[in-house]
C-alpha cells in the first residue's frame, strides 16, 4: 500500500509544480505586456511633444472677434501641450508687413482679422464653427507633421 501513497505524493507534487510554473509564466507574460504598453505610451507622448504645432495669429486691438478667438485659444491650449501660438498685432507696421507676406505665402491677400495660419490653412474670423475647424487642424497637425507658417513664409524668400 505504501507504493500507491508514494505515487500519489509524487503526482500531487508534480501537479503543484506544474501549477506554480503556469502561474509564473502567466505573471511573466502580464509583466512583459504591461512593460511594452508603458513603453508604447511613452513613445507616443514623446512624439507628440516633439511635433510642435505652431499657429501664427494676426489680430487687432479692439477687435471683438479677436478677443473671442484669444479667449478660445487660452481654453484650448491646456489640451494641446504641443501647441504654440505666435501672436502679432497688425497695428505695428512690421507685423502688418509680415501679415501681408504670410498671406501671400498661402496664396491669399491679407484681409480681415483675426487671421490664423496653421499647417496649410489660413483661417479668417472667429465663431464656434471656426473654433471647431481650428481644433480639427490642430489635431491633424499633431498626427501628421505640419510645416510651421514661418517655414512656409521663409521658403518663398
Amino acid at each position: 500500500m505504501r507504493g500507491n501513497d508514494d505515487k500519489g505524493i509524487n503526482l500531487y507534487t508534480r501537479n503543484k509544480k506544474t501549477a506554480l510554473m503556469n502561474i509564473l509564466q502567466i505573471l511573466s507574460l502580464v509583466f512583459v505586456l504591461l512593460f511594452l504598453s508603458a513603453c508604447s505610451t511613452q513613445k507616443i507622448q514623446e512624439a507628440e511633444e516633439q511635433n510642435e504645432v505652431v499657429i501664427y495669429e494676426f489680430y487687432s486691438k479692439g477687435c471683438s472677434h479677436c478677443v473671442k478667438l484669444n479667449n478660445w485659444l487660452e481654453d484650448v491650449k491646456p489640451r494641446y501641450p504641443a501647441l504654440k501660438v505666435v501672436q502679432h498685432e497688425v497695428g505695428n507696421n512690421t507685423n502688418r508687413i509680415m501679415f501681408r507676406d504670410m498671406a501671400k505665402a498661402y496664396g491669399k491677400n491679407a484681409g480681415g482679422v483675426p487671421s490664423l495660419f496653421i499647417g496649410e490653412k489660413n483661417i479668417v474670423g472667429f465663431s464656434a464653427e471656426i473654433g471647431e475647424q481650428i481644433e480639427a487642424e490642430i489635431q491633424s497637425c499633431l498626427k501628421a507633421i505640419c510645416k510651421s507658417p514661418l517655414e512656409k513664409l521663409n521658403s518663398l524668400k
